[in-house]
């Protein structure tokens, strides 16, 4: 910021330059110069508000969607088995048994038990 001195300066340097009768026809023309200024920084900073509000709906939109399908993975079979029943080894149940041990942290049966 200018202080009162500096402004002061500055307006007798231009009372000298541009003498008393252009002066005044000078400070229009800065005038309406700094409201044109203010009015595209605001009109930028509005558009920039706008498009920031758009990316914020969009991301909470993607939150949301990730949310509802984790949730519907969620309520899915985790292990489903829809194959045939194995003629030796251990059966899909004791598979089963042995991934939810495994989640648990707990070691899984060697023979399937």
């Amino acid at each position: 910021m200018l202080q009162a001195g500096e402004i002061l300066v500055i307006l007798l340097v231009a009372l000298i330059v541009l003498g008393p009768t252009r002066l005044p026809e000078a400070a229009r023309k800065i005038g309406s110069w700094a409201a044109e200024l203010r009015k595209a920084a605001r009109e930028i900073t509005q558009g920039l508000e706008a498009e920031v509000a758009e990316v914020r709906k969009a991301a909470e939109e993607v939150k949301q969607l990730q949310a509802e399908l984790k949730q519907d993975l969620d309520k899915a079979t985790r292990y489903n088995w829809e194959g045939p029943k194995p003629v030796s080894g251990p059966t899909p149940e004791d598979a089963m048994a042995d991934l939810e041990k495994i989640e648990r942290g707990e070691e899984p049966t060697e023979d399937g038990e």
